[in-house]
């Protein structure tokens, strides 16, 4: 792992400036622009993975006051593919995922995170054909974005009824246990919204 966890200006902009355009209160801009992330700047080239941990704290604090920190940053999460779609980056690793469907979108878990930071990685162990555990080396003091995230492209992917447990995380490394009851090539195709419609057909749980 790099000896500084960096996220990449492309991750910044998939959430805050293509998932979030429009969303985000004043409040949550100026919470923002005092912990390091000015939206009316040009994004920097590159943020440590702390100060990242801290935009979607805030984020999710500020979008989601009603709910779990945890439920929020799983939110953010989904919207992150939705934001990631809409990059000239993004759209060729979802439509790459559309093809390969979601057991070898699995596989290629630490390649797909590494587009976005320098310190991924992952182990992935197969159960059964639509069950798995997935470790993950670091994401910090919230996995459920992380889950988010893996939950909205497992839909792109053609998953469905898609359920992720989590499972020894330790504030760094957690293990994401996923299964699906059926996958259809056709159900990852719709574009923006797919994530929505994840949120409806599948679930997540903290063990």
């Amino acid at each position: 792992m790099a000896d500084e966890l960096l996220v990449f200006e492309q991750t910044i902009e998939a959430v805050f400036v293509r998932a979030l355009h429009g969303r985000l209160p004043p409040t949550c801009k100026a919470r923002l622009r005092q912990a390091g992330l000015d939206l009316d700047q040009k994004l920097r080239p590159a943020y440590t993975f702390d100060a990242w941990m801290t935009f979607l704290r805030i984020t999710a604090e500020e979008l989601y006051p009603g709910e779990p920190l945890e439920q929020g940053a799983f939110k953010i999460g989904e919207a992150c593919i939705d934001g990631f779609r809409e990059t000239m980056l993004g759209r060729a690793v979802l439509s790459l995922l559309r093809v390969l469907g979601p057991r070898r979108a699995l596989m290629r878990a630490t390649q797909n995170f590494r587009a976005g930071n320098n310190y991924t990685e992952s182990r992935l162990k197969e159960l059964s054909p639509r069950q798995f555990e997935l470790w993950m080396n670091e994401v910090g003091p919230l996995p459920t974005f992380t889950a988010g995230i893996i939950h909205a492209g497992l839909r792109t992917a053609g998953a469905e009824n898609i359920r992720i447990d989590l499972s020894g995380h330790d504030g760094h490394a957690c293990t994401y246990c996923i299964n699906w009851s059926e996958a259809s090539v056709s159900s990852g195709v719709a574009g923006k919204g797919d994530s929505r419609a994840a949120t409806r057909s599948g679930s997540i749980n903290s063990l």
